[in-house]
């Protein structure tokens, strides 16, 4: 088991990945780690997904420079239509959305961290299967999951891609930050299940925060 620390992890993804990855990220936020991507992977493909409006306007003025970088103004999810989308902000930036935005209400994370969920926003969803098979992509090198609460749900969605995906990041929780979330354990067990093995994770132990960081690649 590799223990990385977080601003390692594309160092670590390297030596599980072509020259020419395949990436989808959901949950792309600003663009930041997307861009680290690229300039690791100068010919790889990533499809980012970011559903509210005023944070992929953020991603898309990032990114728009880049041609590697594909955006849909969509949250990935366990069906196609129209979903609420709960909007976190820092107290100290009121009206500006933060990172940890989420499909599902939040929860335990209301007492965790000082972020508050003051509004919600509807959004766009779709399944991964489905926006597969509408854009042509039939593998994922590395699927990058930072969807507070949602990564289980997304893969259980797509089982014709989860057949098709080589490596898999997911966030995940030691509590159930947002209602109804998979708690890391569970998350463990369907990706053992569905033919993954994890081999890296960027916490020691799930004492020193509520969340991290799992990698899995397929056996």
């Amino acid at each position: 088991m590799i223990i990385f620390n977080s601003h390692k992890t594309i160092e670590v993804l390297q030596q599980f990945l072509t020259n020419k990855p395949i990436v989808v990220e959901a949950g792309a936020f600003d663009g930041r780690d997307t861009q680290r991507m690229v300039r690791q992977w100068p010919e790889s493909t990533v499809h980012c997904f970011e559903p509210l409006s005023e944070i992929y306007e953020r991603l898309v003025k990032n990114t728009t420079s880049l041609p590697q970088v594909h955006r849909y103004p969509l949250a990935l999810s366990d069906h196609t239509g129209i979903a609420i989308f709960y909007v976190s902000e820092r107290p100290e930036k009121p009206n500006i959305a933060s990172q940890a935005g989420s499909l599902l209400k939040p929860k335990e994370r209301r007492s965790r961290s000082p972020l508050i969920f003051p509004r919600t926003a509807q959004v766009k969803t779709t399944t991964l299967d489905e926006w597969a098979d509408e854009n042509g992509v039939q593998h994922i090198d590395l699927l990058w999951l930072d969807t507070q609460g949602h990564e289980l749900a997304i893969m259980q969605a797509a089982p014709k891609m989860m057949k098709n995906t080589q490596v898999v990041l997911a966030e995940v929780s030691f509590i159930e930050s947002y209602e109804g979330q998979p708690l890391y354990e569970e998350v463990v067990a369907w990706m053992e299940h569905y033919g993954f093995e994890q081999v890296g994770r960027d916490f020691a132990d799930t004492t020193a925060s509520f969340f991290g960081n799992a990698l899995f690649v397929k056996r």
